[in-house]
Parts: C-alpha cells; sequence; structure tokens
C-alpha cells in the first residue's frame, strides 16, 4: 500500500507472528521421555465453579480391579487404582474430589519440560473433580438426649391414646391443650390460626362414637385369634370359614378317603378324641366345608404332638426329617404352609404363638360342632390342658363357658358324673370378648 509521498511502506508486525517466531528460535528437536515414579503421582484437579481451597486432603484409594488388589503392596497408581481426596477442614463445607465418569477411557499425563536440555518428561497423573458439599451442623449431645427422651413421650403418649382408659386419654389431651394455650411473654397466651386447627382437630378425635368401632378391631387384630367379624347377624358369620382356613390350603386338604372309608364302613385310624368322635356324623353329612375343616384340626393336632420343648416354656418345629416321618401322610406343602402359620422366622412357637395355635384350634372345634356349641372333654385330653386353661381360649374367642345344663347332658350323652367335670363352650350373639387389664393402681 502507497503512502502519501507514493512510496510503498512496510505492513505492521502481527504479534502472533512475534509470538510464533520467539516460538520457533527455541525449536530443535525436543527429547521426550516418559517417567514412572516409584512414589506418589501427582493429581489434576477441576474445579468448576469453585476456588480451590488451601486445605489439607485425606487420600483414600481403591483398586480398579480384582488384578489390582494383588499388588496391594504397591502405592495407587492411576492405571490401577481410583484416588478420592476428602476434607472436612472447613468449617461449614466438606470438599470431596472423586473421579470424573468421562475419564474412564481416558489416560491423563502432566508435561514436565526442560528449556535448558529440551527434555520433555509426560508423568501419569490421576484426574480428579472437586465437589462441595455444605455440612450439616451435628446436633450436640445433649440435643441428641433430648431428642430421644421426645420420641420415648411421643410413643408412650400414642399407647396412651390407643389402649389407654378414658381417664388417662383425657388428661393427655388436657395436657396437649395446656401446652398449646400456655402463655408465652410475646403472645400474652392468644393462640394462633395454627394452634386453634390443631384445637379444632383434637376436639374431632376425641369423640368417642366414631373411634369405638376402631379401637376394638385394632384391640382383636393384637390378640392371637381369628379376626373376627364384629357386623356380623348371625352366629355363621363371626368366623366364617374363609377366615379359619388360608384359601391357598384349600385345595389341599384330603377328604376323599374319609369319605370312602366312611360309606364303605372301614375304620379310619387316629391319634385324637376331638375328630375320631366327630368325622362320621360330619362325613354322611355331606357338608364339605365343615369335613374341610375337621381335617385341618385334624393336621394342627397332630402338628402341636410333633412340637419339641424349648426354653421358657416355649415349643419349637423339629427338623424336616422328623417332620417328614411324623407327619408323612399329609402334603408336604400343607404341613410347611401351617408351619408358617403359626411358627416365626427361626421355627420357634413362643406363649403368643402357641396361644395363636391353641385360639385356631378352639375356634374349628366351634365351627364343625352343631350350633356352635361343643362340649370341651375330648380336646382338653387332646390339648392336654385343663378345663380352666382350656376356657380361657373359648373366651378370647368371645365364647359363653359354663357347665353343662340338662339340656346339654342329654344332647351329650354325659352321665351327671360326667356333667360335673364338663365344660360346655357356646358362641352367641353380642360377643363379649374379654376387657383388656389396665395396670395396677400405685
Amino acid at each position: 500500500m502507497a503512502g502519501t509521498d507514493g512510496k510503498k511502506r512496510k505492513r505492521a508486525r502481527d504479534e502472533r507472528e512475534d509470538v510464533a517466531a520467539k516460538s520457533q528460535k527455541i525449536g530443535g528437536d525436543v527429547n521426550v521421555t516418559y517417567l514412572e515414579p516409584e512414589g506418589l503421582h501427582p493429581v489434576l484437579l477441576s474445579a468448576p465453579g469453585l476456588i480451590t481451597p488451601s486445605l489439607p486432603f485425606h487420600a483414600y484409594s481403591k483398586p480398579k480391579s480384582t488384578k489390582s488388589t494383588k499388588s496391594a503392596g504397591n502405592l495407587p497408581k492411576p492405571t490401577t487404582h481410583h484416588l478420592t481426596l476428602h476434607s472436612s477442614h472447613h468449617q461449614r463445607v466438606d470438599y470431596t474430589a472423586t473421579p470424573s465418569t468421562t475419564d474412564q477411557h481416558l489416560t491423563h499425563y502432566l508435561g514436565i519440560f526442560d528449556p535448558t536440555t529440551s527434555t520433555l518428561q509426560l508423568v501419569p497423573s490421576h484426574h480428579l473433580t472437586l465437589h462441595a458439599i455444605p455440612r450439616k451442623n451435628d446436633p450436640t449431645p445433649s440435643d441428641r438426649a433430648a431428642k430421644q427422651r421426645k420420641t420415648y413421650t411421643s410413643q408412650r403418649e400414642a399407647l396412651g391414646r390407643e389402649f389407654g382408659t378414658k381417664k388417662a386419654q383425657k388428661i393427655l389431651d388436657s395436657r396437649t391443650v395446656n401446652a398449646i394455650i400456655a402463655p408465652t411473654p410475646k403472645g400474652k397466651g392468644k393462640t394462633s390460626d395454627v394452634q386453634d386447627a390443631i384445637l379444632d382437630s383434637i376436639a374431632e378425635n376425641t369423640t368417642p362414637a366414631g373411634n369405638r368401632e376402631e379401637m376394638e378391631q385394632d384391640l382383636l387384630s393384637s390378640k392371637p385369634i381369628p379376626r373376627p367379624n364384629l357386623q356380623a347377624e348371625t352366629v355363621e358369620d363371626v368366623y366364617p370359614f374363609s377366615t379359619l382356613i388360608p384359601a391357598s390350603d384349600l385345595r389341599l386338604i384330603p377328604t376323599e378317603d374319609w369319605l370312602d372309608a366312611v360309606h364303605s364302613g372301614e375304620a379310619i385310624l387316629f391319634s385324637h378324641r376331638f375328630p375320631a368322635k366327630r368325622v362320621e356324623g360330619i362325613a354322611k353329612s355331606e357338608d364339605m366345608e365343615k369335613l374341610k375343616a375337621l381335617r385341618y384340626m385334624t393336621l394342627l393336632l397332630e402338628f402341636h404332638d410333633v412340637l419339641q420343648t424349648a426354653g421358657r416354656g416355649g415349643k419349637k418345629v423339629p427338623k424336616k426329617e422328623v417332620m417328614g416321618q411324623k407327619l408323612g401322610g399329609w402334603p408336604g406343602q400343607l404341613v410347611e404352609s401351617v408351619r408358617r402359620l403359626f411358627a416365626n422366622e427361626r421355627g420357634e412357637l413362643g406363649k403368643w404363638e402357641l396361644e395363636r395355635l391353641w385360639c385356631w384350634v378352639c375356634a374349628l372345634g366351634l365351627f364343625v360342632s352343631e350350633g356352635w356349641r361343643m362340649e370341651m372333654s375330648d380336646l382338653k385330653l387332646d390339648l392336654k390342658m385343663e378345663n380352666k386353661q382350656l376356657a380361657q381360649y373359648f373366651v378370647e374367642l368371645g365364647a359363653k363357658v359354663s357347665a353343662p345344663s340338662e339340656k346339654d347332658r342329654e344332647a351329650f350323652g354325659m352321665s351327671k358324673a360326667q356333667a360335673s367335670v364338663s365344660r360346655v363352650a357356646r358362641l352367641r350373639l353380642p360377643l363379649e370378648f374379654p376387657k383388656v387389664r389396665s395396670g395396677r393402681r400405685r
């Protein structure tokens, strides 16, 4: 380009050319070497959006594969170990540097160039990404103790509201109301909208009419008895057939052999008096529900007999080999279902599980009896109990136990001497369950 005087002037030099010229001056042969240090390897740290803190970090390593574990004595290398850095020296933030998931197939190097000797050393390095996580304030020991006490208190209050007497529930409600409307220096005892809503909910929840049936259902569900139908209008609907025998077990209960034996006049061998005296009458009536219930009751009685003694008055299920020998005539799947229904995970029956088994046997006995009325002598001998203990489980089912009347004595064909030591259990409406015992007054 010409100037005003007509002479050509030189083009201005670009700064990039100066840099390139200087770079070229350094040029020449560069000796590149690969260095594998014997000690620790350097770390390339990426901190997107963070200022790298000047804090000490603790290093943790983990082998990438089982092959790397064999060389556990060596220091962690980028090719064999994952490296993690962590620091909690900051007052409010925890810093953690972890390997990036996008670097699984990449190898990072740190280059060290010496211009005097024109050598470039490449050193394998770990590549980590730094993250900052705000730390939650740890509760002090006093705060933890107060929180634990509060938890215990709330649990006791919940139990008191569900199972306590009316007097105890009234005391709990008064405590809640007093705690809400307690006068404060700023509020001067006035309740806020939230507090008013809580008071209204308390007033609604303490009405006895709506919660009485729910409380009764909860109490009965915690007892070791089949779940009764409190809305039943007839005795037959209190413990229906579907609640006494699981639906999955019905198809496994055999009945054809009993029917064939009774119709052909063949004898059926029993180990218990109760089913032996009733099988013929039920089989001839062709009531299949009662026949299956009697067969299932027979299995429960035999299952009860094979139980072994355990500690503290409990029982335990014997090994499968012993069960197979003593209950070999029953389908194995049905026996296993009974074990799961009445024994715990360890194959043991404590006090609650045993009472559940006994109550189930009593409920089945009432089901197969005429008019839900049964004489208890045979079952007492089968379970090896006294009248008082056996009567307790019938009472838990809502039945009434009394001495046989003259009509009962004639119906069961008992003599006066037999009637004097016998008891009769009846299930009638309305049901009367035993009341929950409250604690002793102090």
